[in-house]
């Protein structure tokens, strides 16, 4: 990473490295890693830490790359959380260090103010307590008297609006660059499934991949993905994205509703993009977990016939189990593979941290791909050396 174009945002630069004991030198059976082998947002270090050797026994050593997938793929989760909390610590110190710096100026590292005292306290009037005590009035106990609450609604109140101003002040710094994390995220081991067969957006060409595991009834996997979208239409042309569609349990009857995803993927590569819109914006209740597979199965059918489908040819291949014999094929070799956890996403062939906040899940893609990230430090450097309007 260029540090130096972080550095021209004119912005506090927090970073360090996380993740277990680093290995110094090149990894067992001469397969090194150097820097410029590493995918980005992993450098040479960190991608030994978690492929070179972690065990021996007697007088053979085990590298983390010849481990089992499964094992591999929980020592990656464990590493991703260590590295979340830590990325959540630090963006807590550097929204301080920045309020600092714009308060006044120069700031020691090492004595940065607490946060509560670099917000404006949030006031709350006997106006603001009393309108909220009216306002829920009825979800107290009858014998419960607004003089006798008073004091903890003012108390709940504050902590509340401090709480938002919290994070509104966090998304404001976030959004300015006022800071930058360099914490990069730890390297994902790769994944060994093929995914060429599966359907795909962007150019064919590129050589920077995103796959998506997820599915319809994933709430992360909804949650994340309008930022998703919009991350991938910025880079159509360089990274070409797939989606992978999975269940829970493919013996529970909302299943039909993936299968039917697989069976859209017959007709053609746009059914399935058609169909899969549609099924990830059906809401919850019109399929709950006690729905009948013929309920279910109705309902697939009816997504495919608004998205354009061939109707017959798509309600045939459901009731002949076609698409549930592949949908259980994918979700086999997905638990082999250990990426069958939803939603996983998978950099140019490594699995990458999957965070709770879509903001981080942009921040962490575009660390992943080296075109990407060499097109934002070029922005970056672009916007430092352009003239100062006087």
């Amino acid at each position: 990473m260029n540090k130096n174009a972080l550095l021209g945002l004119g912005g506090v630069v927090v970073g360090c490295l996380v993740g277990y004991g680093i290995a110094r030198s090149p990894l067992a059976g001469g397969v090194g890693v150097t820097q410029t082998d590493a995918p980005a947002g992993c450098d040479a270090n960190l991608h030994a830490s978690l492929e070179g050797p972690v065990i021996a026994v007697g007088n053979q050593s085990v590298a983390g790359a010849q481990l089992p997938e499964d094992v591999r793929a929980e020592l990656y989760e464990l590493t991703s959380q260590n590295y979340l909390r830590a990325r959540e610590l630090l963006e807590g110190y550097a929204t301080r260090f920045a309020l600092a710096k714009e308060k006044g100026g120069m700031v020691n590292p090492a004595k940065v103010p607490a946060l509560g005292e670099l917000l404006s306290d949030k006031k709350v009037s006997d106006d603001d307590v009393r309108k909220f005590y009216e306002t829920n009035k009825k979800s107290f106990p009858p014998n419960m008297t607004f003089e006798s609450i008073a004091k903890n609604l003012r108390i709940h109140l504050e902590t509340q609006r401090n709480q938002d101003g919290i994070r509104k002040t966090m998304a404001q710094l976030r959004d300015k660059k006022a800071y930058q994390l360099l914490l990069p995220s730890p390297c994902g081991p790769r994944v060994s499934m093929d995914f060429a067969k599966f359907p795909t957006k962007g150019d064919t060409n590129a050589k920077e991949t995103l796959v998506a595991v997820g599915d319809f009834f994933c709430a992360s996997c909804r949650y994340f993905k309008s930022d998703l979208e919009n991350f991938l239409d910025k880079h159509r042309d360089t990274i070409r994205y797939t989606q992978v569609i999975t269940t829970e349990d493919v013996r529970a009857p909302v299943a039909q509703l993936a299968a039917g995803a697989y069976c859209a993927k017959r007709q053609s590569n746009d059914a399935f993009w058609k169909y899969s819109e549609r099924a990830y914006n059906t809401p919850y209740y019109l399929l709950q977990k006690n729905a009948g597979v013929e309920e279910v199965r109705t309902q697939a059918i009816k997504l495919a016939t608004e998205a354009g489908l061939d109707a017959k040819s798509f309600e045939k291949c459901m009731k002949n189990g076609d698409g549930m014999d592949e949908l259980t094929s994918v979700v086999n070799n997905l638990k082999a593979s250990g990426a069958d956890k939803t939603p996983t996403y998978i950099a140019s062939g490594r699995r990458i941290v999957t965070p709770n906040n879509p903001a981080v899940l942009v921040d962490i893609l575009t660390q992943s791909f080296p075109g990407v990230l060499r097109a934002a430090e070029s922005s970056a450097n672009a916007k430092d050396k352009a003239p100062t309007a006087k």
